[in-house]
């Protein structure tokens, strides 16, 4: 509705238009239909009070006959400027020319008249929906097709412009009698004419999708992982609904399930319906995808859900089997504290779903089942370490929503014999002696030394470590060692001095026991001859005493050392006869001074040569020497640095006895 300024010209008046001044009565002014006009005036002589002015309409001819148009009377008196008053166009006028007069009421005055004002008919805007269903009473077409708004067409000889409105506001270019209309929304449509224009009501058109939204009914051995899917394990059926609820103005829904678990010639999915599925509900037990399609009743719209996708797992079924050792005939669950056992599980599936616990029993039927920290490959290896006792073991088996418990498998362990060895595990035995050892155990065989003995006593006279095994129930076996030694009775004698004058004597002393008893290999006078130390008169040029020792475990030992008497006879050739004979070897390796050279003393004559310690003790002897004597004894062994005598004799007369130094390291 638009609001125009008119003026009326007269006495009482100035006259203006649109708000625009003007003395010209003649001018032509328009309106439409529903439109105010505003009359502005001025009121050059008082009237009186209580006066009302009205403004009067002509008919189309230009008569007036008391049509009165003016909103209200204007209550107005005395003189005045600047007075307006309202006038609302009938809608039912005709489109015509018209006149309009200004009426006073006291006293009654007319003023002039405003002549040739045009008044336009609106047009025609109504406005016609296509391809749209009647949701609730409003204009609804499905999502993702197009309602069309048609105008009204203009009477016949004339002609309209369109500008179609969206929420109010113009849609740009959309300006033809007909709107394609793909959105939800508000529309309208303003429609002008040569005089007039006019806009329609709102039209609200509303798009609508059924909704398809598929959820799975929960419940036993069924886990969502999403809201688009589930787990579970086979043998388990889900049920697979439409959640949805008829909106306002739809009366039903029709469904249809499908599958895209065909593909066509290019490999690509292809979604097909399931034949006899069209409830909202489907159960489902099978691995896979469903769809569900769900069209509206009225309006047939249709929606098809996302995917919806079903994971089911197979039992990880499998059993446990009893490992062998490369060294076994055949397997055993009867161990030995010591032994172990490998547990497997057979049709395994490592680095998958597949989770593996393993879990103990203990006391064994006790069905006290607790997890093994840790143990979670698909084999264990069993002994004491996890239970020193006999216990059930068995595996705990997860494939994502499956579980599976494998049989049990009892290990038993059987203990060790006893084995205590008797008089004890460490004896001591004189050289040459045995000793009886007796064994105390609940085995049932025994072997000493990998079996060189059996029995459960034996008589041993050899040093050394004796392994003896003790084998009990299911061949298990306590192992024990026993060492045999030789009491350590070492005898000494030795000789001070050890070559004397005839007719003197020596003193003999000995070490290594706790009772002494001296003997010779010639006729000779003893001061103590059971004391550890005695005075002795030799008979011979040469003798040799002997020291039998015996020691607190009665255990004995014998010792030598030879006593030489000087000889007076002058066939007797003695050392410094020579001169200087050499009396220093150094057998280093080196040629110089290696082995002691008596060639010219023995002069080609076969000479016997015999060397002895300092306390007498011989050490080397040569029947013939060969002058080669390098600082060893008879066995080949190094003497120690030292001092040593040797006899050089021939045929049985002493040639030369003297002393010689071995320096090994010079």
């Amino acid at each position: 509705m638009r609001k125009f300024l008119l003026s009326f010209a007269s006495l009482l008046f100035a006259a203006s238009s649109f708000g625009q001044s003007t003395a010209n009565a003649s001018l032509s002014l328009q309106a439409c239909q529903g439109d105010t006009i505003v009359f502005s005036f001025d009121i050059a002589s008082p009237y009186n009070v209580g006066n009302t002015f009205s403004v009067e309409m002509s008919n189309s001819s230009g008569a007036f006959a008391g049509n009165f148009v003016s909103v209200s009377p204007l209550l107005a008196y005395g003189v005045s400027t600047s007075n307006d008053i309202d006038v609302l166009v009938p809608d039912n006028t005709t489109q015509g020319v018209y006149s309009f007069r200004l009426v006073s009421s006291n006293p009654v005055r007319i003023s002039d008249t405003i002549s040739n004002v045009i008044i336009g008919a609106n047009p025609n805007t109504g406005i016609e929906a296509y391809n749209w269903f009647d949701k609730n009473g409003v204009i609804t077409f499905c999502e993702g097709d197009t309602a069309i708004l048609v105008a009204n067409a203009p009477p016949a000889g004339q002609s309209y412009t369109y500008q179609w409105l969206q929420g109010g506001a113009p849609m740009m270019g959309e300006t033809d009698d007909s709107l394609l209309v793909i959105a939800s929304d508000v529309y309208a449509i303003e429609v002008s004419s040569n005089l007039c224009d006019a806009t329609s009501n709102d039209t609200i058109a509303n798009t609508y999708s059924p909704g398809a939204e598929v959820f799975a009914n929960g419940g036993a051995g069924i886990n969502y992982i999403g809201i688009d899917s589930i787990q579970m394990c086979e043998g388990t059926i889900a049920t697979l609904e439409h959640f949805g609820f008829p909106s306002p103005g739809i009366t039903g829904y029709k469904y249809q399930w499908l599958k895209d678990d065909s593909v066509n010639i290019f490999g690509q999915p292809v979604m097909y319906p399931l034949l006899g599925d069209t409830l909202p509900t489907i159960d489902v037990d099978t691995t896979g995808t469903w769809y569900l399609m769900v069209t509206s009743d009225p309006g047939g719209c249709t929606d098809t859900s996302d995917v919806f996708h079903v994971f089911v797992d197979t039992i990880p079924s499998t059993t446990v089997d009893v490992g062998m050792w490369s060294y076994q005939n055949f397997p055993s669950t009867t161990l030995c504290l010591t032994d172990s056992v490998m547990l497997m599980a057979q049709d395994t599936v490592l680095y998958s779903t597949w989770e593996y616990q393993w879990q103990v029993a203990y006391p064994s039927g006790s069905g006290n089942w607790q997890n093994l920290p840790n143990d979670t490959m698909p084999w264990l290896l069993v002994d004491t370490s996890i239970v020193a006792d006999t216990a059930d073991y068995r595996l705990s088996i997860v494939n994502e929503s499956c579980s599976f418990i494998t049989n049990e498998t009892t290990i038993e362990f059987v203990n060790f014999p006893t084995l205590a060895i008797m008089p004890g595990d460490s004896l001591g035995i004189c050289v040459y002696d045995s000793v009886l050892v007796s064994l105390v155990s609940n085995g049932l065989s025994f072997a000493w030394n990998g079996g060189l003995w059996v029995g459960k006593q034996n008589f041993l006279s050899s040093p050394g470590q004796y392994i003896i095994a003790a084998s009990g129930i299911n061949g298990c076996k306590t192992y024990d060692t026993l060492d045999i030694y030789n009491y350590a009775v070492v005898a000494t004698a030795t000789a001070s001095p050890q070559i004397i004058s005839p007719g003197d004597n020596t003193t003999l002393s000995a070490t290594g026991g706790t009772s002494f008893y001296w003997f010779a290999d010639a006729p000779s006078t003893f001061s103590n001859q059971h004391g550890a130390s005695t005075l002795a008169l030799p008979t011979a040029d040469t003798t040799t005493y002997y020291i039998q020792v015996e020691d607190i475990n009665g255990c004995t030992d014998t010792a030598s050392v030879q006593v030489f008497v000087k000889e007076q006879d002058s066939t007797v050739i003695y050392a410094n006869t020579y001169g200087n004979i050499q009396n220093v070897i150094t057998p280093n390796g080196d040629g110089l001074n290696d082995v002691l050279d008596l060639s010219g003393i023995t002069n080609g004559d076969p000479c016997e040569f015999t060397v002895y310690t300092r306390w007498g003790t011989p050490v080397y002897n040569q029947e013939v020497y060969n002058n080669a004597w390098g600082g060893t004894t008879d066995g080949g062994a190094k003497l120690e640095d030292g001092t040593y005598y040797f006899v050089l004799t021939h045929n049985n007369e002493i040639r030369v006895k003297s002393a010689v130094t071995v320096l090994n390291n010079i």
